[in-house]
């Protein structure tokens, strides 16, 4: 049964109740026991909001876990470091903590910046950071929220490097907006057995632009294709979003400069080097006629080496490098003009094994770069490398070296070549594939 209660009688019991109260010697205890029960209530209300932070932080470390397992699989997978972040980024907001909203910032350290796995290339660290709220804990002043953390460290497992890759050209440019590789026109580009590889993230870091094609055994690079024609015996062959394709003579170091010595001078004048050691020219040297160079170490500094129609150089474990003792804005190119011929092979032991034509990585990179027209270079057996230089190349059909590679800063093709990579005993390198990755493990 319901029993109407009438507004006025609650309002007189209620006046009545008041004024016996406030009459009361006990009021004071009343008043202490009502604002201890605020208190007790305020760090009740900060147990429970402890409770929501504490299971924040195992939700943000949960997330971590998920997204360094996710980084550590994107390398496991063979991803390009470029997108690890992503992969951070992407399993962390599938776990409830996007980068960037209310707060949250998410981090991938690869080598982690801290902990047991400090400064381990294998290791990965991610690192989550939530801002929290204050919810009933706002009763009690000078109370502020914490920031929860979760972090996770994944470590990859490795096995057996890869093989070696065969290259006969690779675009070293590591620019995000830099064509490495480009052929033009109607070039046609064989590089038979080996690869053409670039290290520029670009998605058209190697182009086949206007008709040019490319027959080789794969193309790799960091970043993607454009243009078609690409041909390839490698299966699949066209390997997209790779890791970085290392320089393999990256470690080589130039001889020292020994004094100069006069430059050549005269028509078919040969170059001597009586020790089979190391000359050193300063300037230009510009051949003229038909020159034979003995075995041993060119240096020229501050300087080009120059060859007009018609001229032709030819030497058997010969290098010939560029370089200056203050790398400036106009420090030299192999400059091969048409019809001229450049017939060398490399030396095959010692500290330019391998390479024919070096360009010192410290030279500027000046416009229009170095020039090897009408396949002047056909003939050279080794390793055209130019690190720090554009090279425009403009060859045919006809090559008759056994063995030639050609490494360079960026790589413009203008005329059909053929590179062949029958190399042993040349001396020359090609990049040493990376371990390969096996698995991973959470650590930390």
């Amino acid at each position: 049964m319901i029993v109407p209660i009438r507004s006025a009688g609650v309002l007189r019991r209620a006046w009545r109740f008041f004024r016996r109260w406030s009459r009361d010697q006990h009021g004071s205890i009343a008043i202490l026991a009502a604002l201890s029960m605020v208190i007790v209530l305020a760090f009740a209300g900060l147990g429970v909001d402890a409770a929501l932070w504490m299971r924040a932080k195992n939700n943000a470390q949960s997330a971590a876990d998920a997204a360094a397992g996710a980084v550590a699989s994107a390398v496991v997978a063979v991803n390009p470091t470029s997108r690890l972040t992503a992969e951070a980024n992407a399993a962390a907001a599938a776990n409830g903590f996007q980068n960037g909203i209310n707060g949250v910032t998410v981090t991938m350290n690869n080598p982690p910046a801290s902990g047991l796995n400090a400064g381990n290339v294998n290791a990965y660290e991610v690192i989550i950071t939530a801002p929290q709220k204050l919810y009933l804990a706002s009763a009690l002043a000078g109370t502020t929220a914490p920031v929860v953390q979760g972090r996770a460290v994944a470590l990859v497992a490795l096995g057996p490097s890869h093989p070696p890759f065969p290259t006969c050209v690779l675009g070293l440019s590591p620019l995000p907006n830099n064509v490495d590789v480009t052929f033009n026109g109607s070039t046609v580009v064989n590089a038979n057995a080996c690869d053409v590889d670039a290290d520029s993230p670009s998605s058209s870091s190697v182009n086949t632009n206007g008709g040019g094609s490319i027959h080789a055994k794969a193309v790799r690079t960091v970043g993607g294709v454009s243009g078609g024609n690409i041909f390839v015996t490698d299966n699949p062959g066209i390997y997209t979003q790779q890791s970085n394709i290392p320089d393999p003579y990256a470690d080589r170091t130039i001889p020292p400069m020994p004094a100069f010595s006069p430059s050549p001078q005269g028509k078919n004048q040969p170059i001597l080097n009586p020790t089979g050691g190391v000359v050193a020219f300063n300037g230009n040297v510009n051949i003229s006629g038909n020159v034979t160079i003995d075995p041993g170490i060119y240096i020229i500094s501050n300087g080009s080496l120059n060859m007009g129609a018609g001229d032709s150089l030819t030497g058997t474990g010969v290098t010939i490098i560029l370089t200056s003792p203050t790398p400036s804005s106009d420090n030299g190119v192999f400059s091969i003009n048409g019809q001229a011929s450049l017939s060398l092979t490399a030396p095959t032991t010692g500290p330019t094994a391998g390479i024919a034509l070096w360009a010192d990585k410290n030279l500027a990179n000046t416009p229009p770069g170095d020039k090897f027209d009408g396949g002047s270079a056909s003939n050279t057996v080794g390793a055209i490398y130019l690190p720090s230089h554009d090279v425009k190349w403009a060859g045919n059909n006809h090559a008759t070296s056994k063995c030639m590679q050609l490494i360079a800063y960026n790589i413009v093709f203008t005329g059909s070549s053929t590179f062949n990579h029958n190399c042993d005993g040349v001396g020359t390198s090609d990049p040493q594939g990376a371990p390969k990755p096996t698995g991973w493990t959470l650590v930390e």
